[in-house]
């Protein structure tokens, strides 16, 4: 056997539980220890270096997060390979980065052979931050690689660091199949997982570029392809059953044609005539403002006139309403003074005053005065009237001048402190109410009198009386006459007062009445006089006012005749003035209409100068008097239009919606209208064209899934020749070995039956599917029912589902055995030789022809003790010859293999250890002797 290239070991540091562990990968090797000690640790670490892409591992059900822990808990955890290469020896590393990094890693690799000691110094293991400095110290140029460019030097592929190393140990085919690939690699360092279905799997991917991949969703495509009958078979129908409606859209297509053609002859007249209308009617207003200035003008002149004659009227009108006022009030007045004179008014006016305040003096002087002081004033002053009288009866001869006779003045006015006042007064004559018989007897009398009331005191026996709080009465003398009167009328007309005061206090609501009365009385009478006064200012100025009359209506007269001229004159100029603005009006009339119409205008929203037309026979002429009802018209014809144009689209959208919409695509609608009615006239064409899409329709379906029947024969000649070459090479304890690809019967007639019927019918065979089915539809039927259950129950069918595989193996008594499952199979050394033999034969035809004997590739084999020494050796065998080197892994040293491993713990237990000095090489010969 030449030399093989590739892993020659592997090796741990400080990682998976292991303090250090190197196997040999270069030759079998039995790695042994108890269960759980870590076997499987050992060969899972490839996975770092050799897949690279943590997507695609597998790590026996632990995630990922927890086996980066698990393998790269520090930044002194290494996973260390050697290979052996054509251009030398390499290394390839993978470093864990430590926690701080989130137990991340980096991969690095550099030439030459593995040394463990590089990784150290002294007892402790260097960390990765500081290694890359220590190995360029040992003369090594390390590099550090991203997980893709580790992948294409592994490959082959190009990288920037091809001038420095080469790591080509797995020379694919096509550096695209690196995925499959690892998905492989990954499952045979797994045997035990390796089942029929990741077999089929990886047979479609290792071959897949050969065929077209697709994935057909039949019912879908049925679906598709006859949609495009069945909707032109309802547009036919529709299309028939929408003959009247169609016709009447022809017809409101003609109207609207007409009607562009009319619309189109009038818009650019009508354009024209605004602008000439506008200069027409700017010139015409300017005419009439200057003639209506003009007339303004004469206008203004005359108002003057008239504003003058107006004002003259109406002042002399208010004089002769003044006048003839004057003359109502002289004439009034007359009528009440003509039978009195002013003496009497007066007269009359003070007697009235008079009666007043007396009335009001009462009035006042009884308030606050109750009838008890009113009544006991009048009996005073009745008494002291009395008393005067009485004296100016007896004024010459009384008792008080006889005293005077024997006594003194002072003396007699102290002796009537004591005495009634009226008794001084009463007469001493014959027949007076005093008679002295003794003049001398009643001297006596008075002398003893006087001498007993002296210096204000009454002395009579027994007894003083004090006289001077009384008051002495005053008497008059003959002298006094006339000043008695006067008080004595003062008393009366106290006396007259006191009794009106009495009066009116004893009903003081009804006095104020008369108070008031009186006082209205003396207002009116005061009113009176001073009209009477006027009365006879005016009786003066009679003849004055009425010449003045005169001559005012004689002024009123004339003024009036100066008025009916200007006001004639003006008439004329009124109706001139009326004439002109009657013409501005109208004028204005006329642009205000043109203005609305023309804001009415929506030509310029509607298209009428493309699309069919019918030109207008009439040459058009436009008016300026009846420009606007012209574009009134015009613009009725273009509403017109759009609602034509709007019920040509609603005729259409009913068309539409009754399902003939094949015309909608058309971006001119004159278009998608043409070719509608087109079809409307031509039923029989398309008639003609669904039966035609109809047959193209199958023909469309077959050329689908042919694709996918022709991908199941071209897999089965690949796997021929997959088997072809199997058969070449010594397989373990077997005389052949194949997998066969067994086409699911059902699905694959269904497909040969619809590919059948599409070519028979390209050949020339008359096979009308919109007619009465003929005898062999309803297998076509059938056929098509079946493809699209299972493409809707698979989302699409793929060729995945065209077939089943399965193992055929020949053992060495030259026994036939086939196995739709591996797991299946008889014995346990047949099961890994089949899980083996698919592995290693994928895996071989990914590589290169003229490579792919050049590297050995480790495959890794659990449980080994399984398998009888036998087929062990075989299984070696066999594994050798295609390129791959097996590691065992069981409890107990399997000395089939070229060395053993044992697994040692060091740390009591807390760690694994594998040195190359516990590495027992085994020495076979014809009895297997270690």
């Amino acid at each position: 056997m030449s030399k093989l290239y590739g892993l020659s070991k592997l090796a741990l540091l400080n990682t998976a539980g292991y303090a250090k562990c190197v196997i040999p990968l270069n030759k079998s090797a039995s790695i042994c220890a108890p269960n759980n000690t870590g076997k499987s640790s050992v060969i899972n670490a490839l996975q770092f270096p050799l897949i690279n892409d943590l997507r695609l591992t597998e790590w026996d059900g632990h995630d990922l997060e927890d086996t980066r822990k698990f393998y790269f808990s520090t930044d002194q955890s290494y996973i260390l390979l050697e290979a052996n290469l054509p251009h030398g020896d390499v290394v390839i590393g993978v470093a864990g980065l430590g926690k701080i990094a989130g137990f991340a890693h980096q991969f690095f690799c550099f030439n030459g052979q593995l040394n463990l000691d590089d990784f150290t110094e002294g007892k402790s293991i260097i960390k990765y931050t500081k290694l890359f400095k220590h190995l360029e110290a040992q003369g090594k140029k390390p590099k550090e690689l991203k997980a893709q460019e580790l992948n294409a030097l592994l490959t082959g592929g190009t990288t920037q660091f091809d001038s420095d190393v080469n790591l080509k140990m797995i020379p694919l085919n096509n550096v695209q199949d690196a995925a499959i690939y690892k998905e492989i690699f990954r499952r045979i360092l797994n045997l035990h997982k390796l089942g029929a279905s990741d077999v089929k799997r990886f047979m479609l991917r290792v071959f897949e570029r050969h065929m077209s991949n697709s994935r057909v969703d039949f019912y879908e495509v049925w679906r598709r392809a006859f949609d495009k009958v069945n909707r032109a078979r309802r547009e036919l129908n529709a299309l028939e059953s929408m003959q009247e409606p169609i016709a009447a859209l022809e017809a409101m297509l003609d109207s609207e044609a007409t009607l562009k053609g009319r619309l189109a002859a009038y818009a650019p007249k009508i354009d024209v005539a605004l602008v000439e209308y506008d200069q027409y009617q700017q010139e015409h207003m300017s005419e009439l403002s200057v003639q209506l200035e003009d007339i303004e003008q004469e206008k203004h002149d005359f108002e003057q006139k008239q504003q003058l004659y107006l004002q003259q009227s109406r002042d002399i009108e208010r004089k002769q309403t003044q006048i003839e006022q004057w003359f109502n009030d002289y004439y009034a007045l007359k009528t009440e003074f003509e039978l009195t004179n002013h003496a009497t008014l007066k007269t009359n006016l003070q007697l009235l005053k008079k009666e007043y305040e007396q009335l009001s003096f009462s009035i006042n002087s009884a308030q606050g005065q109750s009838l008890h002081t009113l009544d006991y004033r009048i009996n005073e002053t009745q008494k002291q009237i009395k008393s005067l009288k009485l004296q100016l009866k007896n004024l010459e001869f009384n008792l008080f001048t006889r005293m005077r006779e024997d006594l003194s003045l002072k003396e007699v006015e102290e002796i009537s402190r004591i005495l009634n006042p009226d008794l001084l007064s009463f007469a001493t004559t014959n027949l007076g109410e005093v008679t002295i018989t003794d003049d001398d007897e009643f001297g006596a009398f008075l002398a003893q009198l006087s001498a007993n009331v002296k210096g204000g005191e009454l002395t009579l026996p027994g007894a003083t009386i004090k006289l001077k709080k009384l008051s002495p009465v005053q008497m008059q003398s003959g002298d006094n006459k006339e000043q008695l009167k006067a008080q004595l009328d003062a008393l009366q007309q106290s006396l007259l007062e006191f009794k009106q005061q009495r009066d009116v206090a004893a009903n003081v609501a009804q006095k104020q009445q008369e108070r008031d009365a009186l006082y209205e009385e003396l207002m009116s009478l005061e009113g009176a006089l001073k009209r009477f006064e006027q009365y006879q200012t005016m009786q003066q100025s009679i003849d004055a006012q009425v010449l003045l009359r005169e001559q005012l209506n004689a002024e009123r007269e004339q003024v009036d005749e100066y008025l009916q001229d200007v006001q004639r004159n003006a008439g004329s100029i009124s109706d001139r003035r009326s004439i002109i603005k009657s013409k501005q009006d109208l004028l204005t009339r006329q642009n205000d209409r043109l203005r609305q119409v023309k804001s009415e205008r929506i030509d310029h929203t509607l298209d009428i100068f493309t699309g069919k037309q019918v030109p207008y026979p009439v040459d058009v002429k436009l008016d300026f008097d009846n420009l606007a009802e012209v574009v009134h018209q015009f613009n009725k014809q273009c509403n017109e239009l759009k609602n034509l144009a709007v019920n040509v689209r609603n005729t259409y959208l009913h068309i539409y919606n009754a399902g003939i919409t094949k015309f909608d695509n058309e971006s001119d609608e004159n278009e998608k209208y043409a070719k509608l009615i087109s079809a409307y006239h031509n039923l029989d064409n398309e008639r003609d064209a669904v039966e035609r899409h109809a047959r193209v329709a199958l023909t469309e379906v077959a050329a689908t899934i042919k694709g996918l029947r022709e991908d199941l024969d071209r897999l089965r000649r690949e796997m021929n020749s997959f088997n072809r070459g199997i058969s070449q090479h010594r397989i373990s304890n077997l005389q052949s070995f194949k997998i066969n690809i067994i086409a699911r019967k059902m699905l694959v007639d269904s497909i040969d039956t619809i590919i059948s019927t599409s070519d028979s019918y390209e050949k020339g065979d008359n096979f009308d599917l919109l007619s009465v089915q003929p005898s062999d539809q309803k297998a076509l039927n059938q056929a098509k029912d079946h493809l699209i259950k299972l493409a809707s129950d698979k989302a699409g069918l793929t060729l995945t589902d065209l077939f089943d595989i399965r193992f055929e193996v020949v053992n060495r008594a030259g026994e036939t055995e086939q196995f739709d499952k591996i797991d299946s199979a008889g014995s346990n050394g047949t099961r890994i030789t089949i899980k083996l033999l698919c592995g290693m034969l994928f895996i071989r035809y990914l590589l290169s022809d003229q490579e792919q004997a050049l590297y050995r590739i480790p495959i890794y084999i659990d449980e080994a003790a399984d398998i009888d020494p036998q087929n062990q050796k075989a299984i070696i065998e066999t594994a050798l010859s295609f390129g791959f080197v097996p590691i065992f892994a069981s409890v107990k040293p399997q000395i089939s293999c070229d060395y053993i491993v044992p697994i040692r713990s060091v740390k009591n237990g807390s760690q694994n250890w594998v040195d190359e000095k516990d590495w027992i090489e085994v020495e076979h010969s014809s009895n297997a002797t270690v």
